[in-house]
């Protein structure tokens, strides 16, 4: 794995030293640093997200595998961070998107308001939708064999669980009911209407993307709508973590007193090399086979998603440490690493 990072990190570096200069000569040494300071941040939050990528480039074709790997990952990442928030503040705040993206780039303090109240339904619906994501590993509802479950029995027994798709989705009513019944008394209406909302876009998404596997799945446009759902499904996780969980949008959070303008640049030029590297690395973990290697490496991808839907559940009744929302997903990743390495007792221990 340090091979993998370490080559992977190589052109998101390049583009890296090419562009702090540049930035530094044409906007001003603190534009320069700001983009350093967002570069580092995109990077590690990749490492992350790369593991639970390579697992869905897997599940691609050879065609879509490319695109995916390429076009797509750097497209959904860019879109998803730089557009979604402003297209939440729009609806919330019934405002056109150009108000909002303006209002995201000339006053970003109430942006960040306006986000922030909108962040209820927000959370709620990616809640959902995130579960529903990896309650597809956790009641095994392609039924693939899993011989070695990271989990023991208890992994092993949902897996075979009757109706699985049932229990999908009959789990996410519950627990969303449960949470919508929690909420602040304000919150509650909008909680559930997201709930419901998340959960018929998760329908919706599934429905295209087996619908775009059916007849010629040769055919391009297929192909690549059936991409568009996978990289849609992530990017929203990557969302809901960095921007709703932690609270901080990225076009604002340059505190540099730089204009509005020079915080686009700084925000499209970090959240670019970011996906650039993310894209890079999941590449390389997909080429080398590195997901049959380490074998637990899924499920501890498939972990992570469902952590962060408990997560953002949580966050409608109580404040989530920062600590937490930064470090969780490179806990499960780092143990489903570790208990897939091939640990061998010393030679003396056996001889004995």
């Amino acid at each position: 794995m340090r091979f993998l990072t370490r080559s992977s990190l190589a052109l998101p570096l390049t583009l890296t030293a090419a562009a702090v200069p540049l930035m530094w000569w044409l906007v001003s040494p603190a534009a320069a640093f700001a983009l350093v300071a967002l570069v580092v941040l995109e990077i590690a939050m990749s490492i992350d997200s790369s593991v639970p990528m390579a697992g869905i480039a897997a599940r691609l074709h050879a065609p879509a595998r490319r695109v995916f790997l390429s076009v797509g990952l750097v497209t959904g990442v860019l879109v998803m961070r730089l557009l979604l928030p402003p297209a939440a503040v729009a609806v919330s705040q019934a405002e056109s998107p150009a108000d909002a993206v303006t209002e995201a780039l000339v006053q970003p303090a109430l942006f960040n308001e306006h986000l922030g109240a909108a962040r209820p339904g927000l959370a709620a619906f990616g809640a959902v939708f995130i579960w529903l994501v990896f309650t597809e590993y956790l009641f095994n509802i392609d039924r693939a064999p899993r011989p070695h479950p990271w989990l023991g029995r208890l992994e092993a027994a949902a897996a075979r669980v009757n109706r699985p798709r049932i229990m999908a989705l009959g789990s996410a009513v519950v627990i969303a009911s449960l949470m919508s019944a929690l909420a602040p008394p304000n919150d509650q209406v909008v909680v559930g209407v997201a709930s419901v909302t998340g959960t018929l876009t998760y329908l919706g998404m599934r429905f295209i993307g087996q619908l775009a596997l059916k007849g010629d799945t040769d055919a391009p446009w297929r192909l690549h709508v059936y991409a568009a759902t996978v990289v849609f499904q992530r990017a929203l996780a990557v969302f809901m973590l960095f921007e709703i969980l932690d609270g901080v949008y990225t076009l604002s959070s340059t505190d540099t007193g730089l204009v509005y303008l020079e915080q686009a640049a700084i925000a499209a030029l970090g959240v670019g090399i970011g996906a650039v590297y993310l894209t890079r690395l999941t590449s390389r973990i997909d080429s080398t086979n590195g997901l049959s290697r380490l074998r637990h490496l899924k499920a501890g991808a498939a972990y992570v998603l469902g952590v962060l839907a408990v997560l953002l559940w949580a966050s409608l009744i109580v404040p989530i440490p920062a600590g937490v929302v930064g470090w969780f997903g490179t806990a499960i990743i780092g143990a489903a690493l570790l208990t897939s390495l091939p640990w061998q007792r010393p030679k003396r221990l056996l001889t004995r």
